[in-house]
């Protein structure tokens, strides 16, 4: 057991130097222990990065309600990553969130029969794979086969955009949301997270997929085409890539419809997509508003939503953790 224990001691020195790489500004909550009653068998954690924004935690307390509804007789925690967040929140309105390696282990502690873990990520980046390789895999399945070998381990479901349906899924339900907007001629532009590190290329090649399959539908459903997908990390797709699709594009009304391609629509779609104009920022720091604005003279306005506020995106989550489930007990 001795090579085992090692390796998960690694991964959980990997994962922990992770989840305390955000700049802190806020005292830390106390995490432990993880105090609550367990009235069944079966645990369900959803896990996301976090927000300090009020309107995403509306988001949150709808997607659990969706969860709930899906599967009955189970307890379902919700679980922040980012100890900022968790941080800042708590100080803020003394609610406090937990990290997912505390409940890990408490599921570990209060024996729970199933443990199953859903992402609320988008892409399959640097988030999903701490989640999937770093807690779920170093914070419950090498201690549970370490220490309870007779235990099942725990069910991890994919993140959002990882199949090709799924991407064509999301893309129609999001551009169909602007039905009326494609209609009248107007662009749509949505507003993605990214990741700057060219390990994670194969995640960023999901913003190429999904603006690829918007276009194509719109087009086909609208008989417009402009609608397209920037990022907020992903060198390849910032605003930029967005301000040069506009400039070329057929766009005759010079309006575009400006939407967050997250799960929440917290700190960048309230800042980096539709926040005013600051004076103490340099011009290619502005919002994306604010420099379609100047440098395009386009008109821009902005929804505010976020992905996990559609119920049929929600669904697509849902069916990942289903599939998970399903594949682990055809494995059993």
């Amino acid at each position: 057991m001795k090579p085992l224990r090692n390796l998960w001691a690694v991964m959980l020195l990997l994962s922990t130097a992770l989840l305390f790489s955000c700049k802190q500004d806020a005292p830390d909550v106390p995490q432990s222990p993880v105090k609550y009653e367990k009235k069944h068998n079966t645990a369900i954690l959803l896990v996301t990065f976090g927000s300090t924004w009020d309107d995403p935690h509306t988001t949150y307390k709808a997607q659990i309600n969706q969860f709930k509804k899906e599967f009955p007789n189970t307890d379902i925690f919700f679980s922040f990553t980012s100890k900022t967040c968790i941080n800042r929140w708590y100080a803020e309105k003394k609610e406090q969130f937990i990290t997912p390696d505390l409940y890990l282990k408490s599921f570990i502690d209060k024996n729970y029969e199933n443990v199953y873990v859903q992402s609320l990520h988008v892409i399959p980046g640097e988030e999903y794979m701490l989640l999937r390789d770093g807690y779920v895999k170093s914070h419950y399945n090498f201690i549970v086969q370490d220490l309870k070998p007779e235990r099942k381990p725990a069910v991890c479901g994919k993140a959002l955009l990882v199949s090709d349906e799924d991407i064509e899924s999301v893309g129609k339900i999001l551009v169909d949301a602007f039905a009326e907007e494609l209609k009248a001629g107007h662009a749509v532009a949505f507003m993605g997270h990214g990741n700057p590190v060219s390990d994670y290329d194969h995640a960023n090649a999901s913003y190429i997929k999904i603006e690829k399959k918007m276009k194509e539908y719109a087009k086909k459903t609208y008989n417009n085409e402009n609608v397209f997908v920037g990022t907020v990390d992903y060198p390849a797709m910032l605003v930029d890539y967005v301000m040069d699709g506009l400039k070329e594009s057929s766009c005759k009304t010079k309006t575009v419809y400006l939407h967050p391609l997250m799960s929440i629509a917290g700190d960048h779609a309230n800042n980096d997509m539709q926040g005013e104009y600051d004076k103490d920022a340099p011009e290619d720091e502005q919002s994306w508003k604010v420099q379609i604005e100047k440098k395009l003279g386009w008109t821009v306005k902005t929804v505010t939503k976020g992905l996990g506020d559609y119920p049929s995106i929600n669904a697509i989550w849902i069916g990942h953790l289903k599939d998970a489930i399903k594949d682990a007990e055809e494995e059993e």
